[in-house]
């Protein structure tokens, strides 16, 4: 009954709202993030907001025409950036520059006018060859997307890729447990390797596992937008990126596949943004008092369908520039199970945590924030911290605080010690038990996948990059990684009084150095050749057969339409 109210009242709102405006968000793998965060530390674009991404296009087109004053200022391959990306986003800039019929001027594969807006059309297409030692693994990733406005007062996007990967080295750590235990030709050691160890790459659901070496799946992010006023409201699939970090999130990213959610953002004042979301999850946890045996009549055949524990997400974050150079953000999000949506949850404004007392603590609450500093030209910094669980009355007792946190501190350096240069040094660390809960319906996860950052807990990461952009077209990068991680803490310790006798990184131990180098050029717009080479090595106390010294590996792909 819940659940019919909420989409009644839902629908309403939706119709109520959708007929006042537009907005279509941008995906967070787009070059143009890093160029707008490179003018941020350049002091060349002020109260600049990225700590909740994406960013809508009517955003980045605002952002744009900021820029354009500034156009002197920049170095020749920024000023090429700029004049390119620009384009990208000229029938929003033309829009809000109060143009009443704005014009695409990009090329598209297809692209038509609409009554009161523009429909566009591009197809995804990729293939990439990854090999190692004497093992080769290829990736075909074929689809389209679609985006656009309607009526002067709809925005719409849809994006879906389907990809096969075949080969020897078939990376299995992107499937989750429960489909990971299903692949019957691995054994229980490769198994739980696959299970605690984890790569930098966002986890999918195999639509086919066709052998052990040829896997098939699929990827889909779908939106509908509409603005009425300052608010900007969607509904939509797709994953939410916030805080900071050049090498995963800790707070939320884009490691587990995309959810739907109904979102509203709205720019309180010039220095003020506020933004809220609602998403629903998968909890993976079979709901036996739902579950049946379905049999047919004659009795021939018979199934058991599996139904599980319904899991919602809400969250919401304040972006706040306290004056120019200085960003911060805080906010809290509650994962919670079984009943719902909750109308307690509902309520944007609503103190999270203290609607889980409400609810007799049987939530699982997180507060959050990020700092961004960009007071020194050419130098951007920044900090995003992940509360799960701290007792403050216990804080500094060691042993009873229960430290369950994460955080990512960096810095970028642009520009130093030649033009084109940029430099970035970033460290994670994840606590352990982290992302963890009592209740496995509330866990920090969404289809068995962590939404926070990829190493999951008890785990650190230490990266080390040097870019090189000679011309917009072409980025050369050199990066070394350290990542390290522990045994997972057991759930009984966790919630016991001498939780801190289990210290950071505990064993097994796992570590993992890289080294390496990376190449992309841009020949034509939406068309990309890329190519990553490194030395890897590999430590693991728990199943040293999985142990690599200095093995390279290098990937080299082609791709037309996605970044």
């Amino acid at each position: 009954m819940n659940r019919i109210l909420f989409r009644s009242i839902l629908l309403v709102v939706v119709m109520r709202f959708i007929m006042n405006g537009q907005s279509v968000y941008v995906p967070i793998q787009h070059e143009v993030y890093d160029f707008l965060k490179r003018m941020e530390a350049r002091q060349l674009l002020i109260e600049y907001k990225d700590a909740a991404r994406p960013l809508s296009r009517i955003q980045i087109a605002s952002a744009f025409l900021t820029l354009e004053k500034h156009v002197d200022e920049m170095t020749r391959v920024e000023r090429e950036t700029y004049e390119f990306l620009k384009t990208e986003f000229n029938y929003e800039i033309l829009k809000i520059s109060g143009d009443a019929e704005p014009s695409e001027t990009r090329w598209h594969i297809y692209s038509r006018d609409l009554t009161e807006g523009v429909l566009n059309f591009d197809i995804n297409y990729s293939l990439s060859q990854m090999s190692e030692s004497s093992q080769s693994t290829s990736t075909r990733s074929q689809g389209f997307k679609t985006y656009g406005y309607v009526f002067n007062t709809v925005g719409f996007y849809f994006n879906i890729v389907d990809n096969l990967e075949k080969g020897d080295n078939v990376n299995y750590s992107r499937f989750n447990d429960g489909k990971i235990d299903e692949l019957w030709f691995l054994s229980p050691v490769d198994k739980d390797y696959y299970k605690r160890i984890k790569t930098p790459f966002r986890g999918i659901i195999p639509s086919q596992v066709l052998s052990q070496n040829q896997i098939q799946y699929d990827e889909i992010n779908a939106q509908i937008s509409w603005q009425t006023g300052p608010f900007t409201f969607s509904l939509e699939k797709m994953n939410n990126v916030w805080g900071y970090g050049r090498n995963g999130t800790v707070i939320l990213s884009d490691n587990t596949p995309s959810y739907p959610q109904i979102k509203m953002r709205v720019p309180i004042s010039k220095d003020i943004d506020f933004i809220y979301f609602h998403g629903e999850l998968n909890s993976l946890v079979v709901d036996s008092s739902r579950s049946y045996m379905v049999t047919y009549p004659d009795q021939t055949y018979s199934k058991y369908r599996e139904v599980d524990h319904t899991k919602y997400i809400a969250a919401h974050q304040l972006e706040i520039s306290l004056w120019h150079g200085v960003d911060f953000s805080i906010g809290e999000s509650v994962v919670y199970s079984d009943k719902g949506p909750l109308f307690l949850y509902l309520i944007p404004v609503m103190f999270f945590k203290a609607g889980e007392h409400y609810n007799n603590d049987l939530d699982n609450c997180q507060l959050f924030g990020s700092l961004d500093l960009n007071l020194i030209k050419n130098v951007n910094a920044y900090l995003s911290l992940f509360i799960d669980e701290l007792n403050t009355d216990k804080l500094f007792d060691p042993n009873r605080s229960h430290r369950q946190v994460a955080f990512t501190s960096g810095i970028r350096v642009f520009d130093f010690p030649v033009t084109n240069i940029d430099m970035t040094l970033e460290y994670s660390r994840v606590n352990p038990a982290t992302y963890n809960h009592s209740f496995p319906t509330t866990t920090f996860t969404n289809n068995g996948f962590i939404m926070g950052n990829w190493m999951g807990q008890n785990a650190d990461n230490l990266f080390l990059e040097i870019g090189l952009s000679p011309m917009h077209a072409l980025r050369l990068t050199t990066f070394s990684e350290i990542f390290r991680k522990g045994g997972i803490l057991p759930l009984v310790d966790q919630y016991a009084d001498n939780q801190g006798n289990w210290k950071f990184l505990f064993g097994p131990l796992h570590i993992e150095r890289s080294f390496g180098m990376t190449v992309k050029y841009q020949p034509f717009r939406d068309v990309y050749v890329n190519c990553r080479a490194r030395v890897h090595k590999i430590e693991d106390e728990a199943d040293p057969s999985q142990n690599r010294a200095r093995q390279f590996e290098c990937t080299i792909g082609a791709s037309l339409g996605l970044w």
